[in-house]
């Protein structure tokens, strides 16, 4: 696992589909390094390519980015509140626009400059990708308490069992995590230092789930019925479409998976990626007894097409940190050892 590198979802706009085909191009020629970048949804990116020649300034802060694809709509930006790493190409439309990063589509160098910076302004989350995956592969192993996480005498993560939370040093590199120990400590030394990125244990395994290649979903999932339990605790634009389905259906009716296969029309791979990320954020049981009572509500108005119309539009606009989807205060239960206690 110490090598293992996290898939990041790169979304575009404004771009021709000759201009895409380049993208794509360029992407399939770059060395192989730190994360693995494929393109995906807009509203669901870690990082967004823009096209210079289709941005239009229409006030100070407010920028609008023109339909590239027939199948495409209009954007509309807040750039004083874009929470993720923004690039366009070149050339720009006006001179009145004068972003901070450009690349130019004619060449694999530029595209890598940007890719690069992409990757440091997204180092917290490569960090929790690797302490997510190591937690999920300790599991078994690790006791309930406070751990800290250290290498070579600097602390870069508190780890505490009994609240459900983390803390993680904002500028540590992820390689950082990979040499770390991780040293068990008494309940007094669970203060998290006020620098620190504060984050949950339920978060950093759903981000390595999401973003891992590797199939993590535990093989009783593959032959018996599924159960929904809960919504699962993480911020509102990390569940996708494809959880939205699956969550909607599971409400309804438990099923196994070949069932589910065919409720929601997803592939074998996103089926598996999805389950996998709802198990360890504790929203899915194989267990009867645990199966949660209430429906999944808001997913009639969380749909693919509305949803994501929806969250392309305010996602630009949204402060840090939105909220999560509720869930049961007073549910202790996890999928793994190291539950709450």
């Amino acid at each position: 696992m110490s090598s293992e590198q996290p898939l990041l979802c790169l979304g575009l706009a404004g771009f021709t589909p000759e201009q895409r085909q380049r993208l794509h191009l360029l992407l399939g020629q770059l060395p192989p390094r730190g994360a693995v970048w494929r393109v995906g949804p807009f509203a669901e990116a870690d990082a967004w390519l823009v096209s210079g020649e289709k941005c239009r300034l229409v006030a100070a802060d407010t920028l609008k980015i023109l339909a590239g694809l027939p199948t495409e709509r209009t954007v509309q930006l807040d750039l004083d509140e874009v929470d993720r790493p923004i690039a366009f190409s070149l050339p720009l439309a006006s001179d009145d626009f004068d972003p901070k990063h450009t690349f130019d589509l004619s060449g694999g160098a530029s595209l890598s400059g940007v890719l690069q910076h992409f990757e440091n302004w997204l180092r917290p989350l490569r960090s929790q990708f690797v302490l997510g995956g190591q937690l999920i592969a300790r599991e078994n192993e690790l006791l309930p308490g406070i751990y800290h996480v250290s290498h070579k005498g600097q602390l870069l993560a508190v780890m505490d069992f009994h609240e459900w939370r983390i803390g993680i040093l904002r500028k540590a590199d992820p390689v950082d995590f990979e040499l770390a120990h991780w040293d068990r400590r008494p309940l007094e030394a669970h203060d998290i230092p006020s620098h620190f990125l504060r984050s949950s244990l339920t978060h950093l395994r759903w981000i390595y789930a999401q973003r891992t290649e590797r199939d993590v979903l535990p093989s009783r999932y593959r032959s018996k019925p599924v159960y929904f339990r809960h919504a699962p605790a993480v911020p509102m634009r990390w569940i996708r479409d494809s959880q939205l389905i699956l969550l909607r259906e599971l409400s309804q009716a438990a099923g196994d998976f070949d069932a589910l296969l065919q409720r929601t029309g997803l592939t074998h791979a996103q089926l598996t990626r999805d389950l996998a990320s709802l198990y360890f954020a504790g929203s899915v049981t194989t267990t009867p007894d645990k199966a949660g009572a209430a429906t999944f509500t808001g997913v009639e108005d969380s749909l693919p097409g509305k949803h994501r119309n929806a969250q392309a539009q305010a996602l630009p606009g949204a402060p840090a940190g939105p909220p999560t989807l509720p869930v049961r205060k007073h549910d202790l239960t996890a999928p793994a050892q190291l539950g709450r206690k």
